[in-house]
């Protein structure tokens, strides 16, 4: 048979996003962040710039709404394995500040700081079925004079009742029941954290 008796190879279809499709994938990519849903990606550490980052996405969401969105909670999406307790207050101090309700979605994990930012959601708080959730005590490597290792404790200590308190409450446990179990990494399962009050759905 001669080659050319050969059928013709059949083209491979290949689906390609329309330009303003993949345009905005893209923007979500870059900025973490969905105007059109109202979502924003926690899914990194949180580290010393994160409320800064934070509160600018916010503002950039809040910013474009229309006068028939302009109530519309905010969607923050947790997957993180925590990290600055002064970022996570602030966060928390934050968002009680907005005039609109924030609903706060594990998906994956939300541990240490993550876990108490997603407890503190001023709307909604929601976790995939198959999330993890883990609280514990802050850590920290310390140095330095007795003095202000005594000073350093002791403002530990004092944001660790805060922390306590917080978590008493938005949740159904008080400020001593977490006290002692955040003494080691504490994992929840799902449905105990519906139990205690941490979320209010699975989904």
């Amino acid at each position: 048979m001669s080659l050319y008796d050969e059928k013709p190879k059949k083209e491979t279809n290949i689906d390609i996003l329309p330009e303003p499709v993949y345009s905005n994938v893209s923007e979500q990519l870059a900025t973490q962040m969905d105007f059109t849903d109202s979502v924003i990606y926690l899914s990194d550490d949180i580290t010393e710039t994160t409320l800064a980052d934070l509160m600018i996405r916010i503002r950039s969401i809040l910013h474009q709404r229309t006068d028939t969105s302009k109530d519309d909670p905010i969607n923050i999406i947790i997957n993180s394995a925590g990290g600055d307790i002064y970022e996570m207050l602030g966060i928390i101090d934050y968002i009680e500040t907005l005039s609109v309700k924030v609903n706060t979605i594990c998906r994956g994990k939300a541990f240490s700081a993550a876990a108490i930012i997603l407890a503190c959601g001023t709307g909604a708080r929601m976790i995939s079925k198959r999330s993890s959730v883990m609280f514990h005590q802050s850590s920290s490597m310390l140095d330095g004079k007795m003095s202000d290792l005594e000073s350093y404790l002791t403002n530990v200590k004092n944001i660790e009742n805060t922390v306590y308190e917080l978590l008493a409450e938005r949740t159904k446990k008080d400020a001593k029941w977490w006290s002692d179990h955040m003494k080691s990494d504490f994992f929840i399962s799902v449905d105990k954290l519906i139990e205690y009050g941490v979320i209010d759905q699975i989904i």
